[in-house]
């Protein structure tokens, strides 16, 4: 873990965070803000367009294309990295995260526009495209770029496929297999190898099957989980000043215990942010152009605006939802002193206050179990926690869990206080920081009692089983890259296993690995943007001059003819475009 840690702070340093910003300021400008400008034109572009589902035999439609793509990104990010950047950042890491997606609109703009500019047609007519192809499609045409070209796209191409299995495939699961057992007492098992049967029936189906299993999933769980946030934040509407105050006190460091200004919050805060924020909605890394490129158009800004409209609503709407519930809902939790007055073999949940530092002390603890007989906590474990008490208002960032370890005899029986063996015997406890979708899940059964875990746990295992299926699909167009068209079957069934593994074992580092591939994955991928952002620019006004100012100029369309595109075979000229006469 140290050396992961250690390149996290570097990947994900200051100059990291810098890069991220300027690129999404850079394609902001330069296509004269866009994403401010044509709020109405990119909508109606998009989710409101009469010709999102149109779609042939060998591509999907550009709203199949966009749900594959959201599916992958609307993950457990959403609920438990939101619920890891409040715990670590505060509430201002809530602004820098809106920060980084309005800017990251256009990035996520910019890598599509150049993943149908530079996407490519096997013999039967199937699109393959990513980040890969624009990298080492874009990249060739310029001279002084054309011995980055290949290197960058095969690095990109193998953190995808890394990517594709940690971050897109055991992390998802392990969550979905947490969420599942905690509040269902399904074992992991059962859920890893259902929902790795579920996988292979669709994704073994190709990419038409997968869009139209996505197209179905995404607005049903979206509706679902919005539908429950709106009502827990309308529960504590009155609290909603007190959150967005918090959020911007802690965005620009203002200590709102000590006053002042805090370098320390504001670092933390940004850092925390940005790197939340882009792992959720994943602008700047490349992964969504895959599915983007599958799409049926030949209009390389139509299928950008989709790329606006998925950020924005990832991070905007969904990761602000998941923010506002942990910052209004109040915390009803014990206190540390009257949680362990009545510990037990259950989990229960606490709060830790500044005067509750004897719980890391190692000191015995005195619980009456019963009404006749005290039992001395001999040993207290595995107590290594943050004892930081949040600054931000936040008033979950501090929950804890406390579970009793039953004692067991020399033959391994477990003991009891009672004749009757009612009362279990306990002679140690687990204390552990709740954090992730299980501090949501809490927030939520604030409101809706004991049903609110059930319910968060079928939201979390959907979020989950999406974005593995939009994962199987980026990290497959990734291999192919890499080995070719005989290595797409071999990966989907890994891809599968790793599924059913994913569900079952200890991944408590998860969320470090995962946060140095993505660091890793865009420095190929954000060269490459730089690089090619005159081709972007050239292709924005190429668009907005026909369609805004009625010019009559020819389009700048996908590139299919090989004459210009040589390091990329093979090509098929494309049918007309035919949504043009929809703008």
């Amino acid at each position: 873990m140290g050396m992961i840690n250690l390149i996290n702070d570097i990947v994900w340093g200051t100059p990291a965070l810098v890069m991220m910003l300027s690129a999404g300021i850079l394609f902001t400008a330069g296509t004269g803000f866009f994403q401010f400008r044509h709020p109405i034109h990119w909508l109606k572009c998009t989710v409101f367009s009469s010709s999102k589902n149109h779609s042939s035999q060998n591509s999907l439609s550009q709203f199949e294309a966009m749900s594959s793509a959201l599916a992958a990104t609307l993950g457990t990010g959403n609920i438990a990295g939101v619920s890891a950047a409040l715990a670590s950042g505060g509430a201002g890491a809530v602004f820098w995260m809106w920060i980084s997606a309005l800017f990251g609109t256009m990035t996520g703009f910019a890598e599509n526009v150049l993943g149908i500019y530079y996407r490519r047609s096997d013999e039967k007519g199937k699109w393959h495209g990513g980040a890969m192809c624009y990298i080492e499609g874009g990249l060739s045409e310029k001279r002084y770029t054309r011995l980055l070209a290949k290197p960058l796209a095969v690095l990109f191409a193998v953190l995808c496929v890394l990517s594709a299995f940690g971050m897109g495939n055991m992390v998802q699961m392990n969550s979905a297999a947490g969420a599942l057992q905690n509040s269902f007492s399904i074992p992991p098992i059962i859920t890893g190898v259902s929902l790795a049967a579920a996988e292979a029936f669709i994704i073994f189906g190709g990419a038409k099957k997968t869009g139209s299993v996505t197209a179905k999933l995404v607005p049903f769980m979206s509706g679902f989980y919005i539908l429950g946030s709106l009502w827990l934040i309308a529960e504590n509407i009155t609290r909603l000043p007190g959150v967005f105050g918090a959020i911007f006190e802690g965005a620009f460091g203002i200590d709102a215990v000590g006053g002042g200004i805090s370098g320390y919050l504001i670092k933390q805060a940004i850092s925390i942010g940005f790197r939340r924020g882009i792992f959720s909605n994943e602008a700047g890394l490349g992964t969504s152009v895959a599915a983007h490129a599958a799409a049926e158009v030949t209009e390389p800004c139509v299928q950008g605006m989709w790329s606006i409209f998925e950020v924005f609503f990832d991070t905007i709407v969904m990761c602000s939802l998941t923010a506002v519930v942990l910052l209004a809902a109040p915390c009803t939790a014990p206190t540390a002193e009257e949680a362990f007055a009545s510990v037990s073999t259950r989990p229960q949940y606490f709060r830790l206050t500044e005067s509750d530092g004897i719980i890391t002390s190692g000191a015995p603890m005195i619980s009456t179990l019963s009404p006749t007989e005290e039992i001395s906590f001999r040993t207290v474990y595995k107590t290594s926690f943050d004892m930081g008490i949040s600054r931000s208002g936040n008033t979950f960032s501090n929950l804890m869990c406390i579970q009793g370890i039953q004692r067991t005899d020399s033959a391994g029986r477990p003991e009891f206080l009672d004749a009757d063996k009612k009362v279990p015997l306990i002679d140690s406890v687990i204390i552990s920081e709740v954090n992730g979708a299980q501090l949501a899940a809490y927030a939520f059964s604030q409101t809706f009692g004991n049903a609110a875990g059930m319910l968060l746990a079928a939201a979390v295992t959907m979020f989950a089983f999406s974005t593995v299926l939009g994962w199987s699909g980026f990290g497959s167009q990734a291999a192919v890259y890499i080995f070719g068209n005989k290595a797409e079957k071999p990966f989907k069934w890994i891809f599968i296993i790793v599924t059913a593994i994913g569900a079952v074992i200890d991944f408590s580092a998860a969320w470090s690995i995962s946060d140095m591939i993505n660091g890793l994955m865009a420095i190929p991928n954000l060269i490459a943007l730089f690089l090619l952002s005159p081709k972007v620019f050239e292709i924005t006004r190429n668009y907005c001059r026909r369609i805004f100012h009625q010019e009559s100029i020819k389009p700048m369309l996908s590139v299919y003819t090989s004459h210009s595109n040589r390091h990329v075979a093979p090509y098929k000229k494309a049918a007309p475009d035919t949504s043009q006469k929809r703008l």
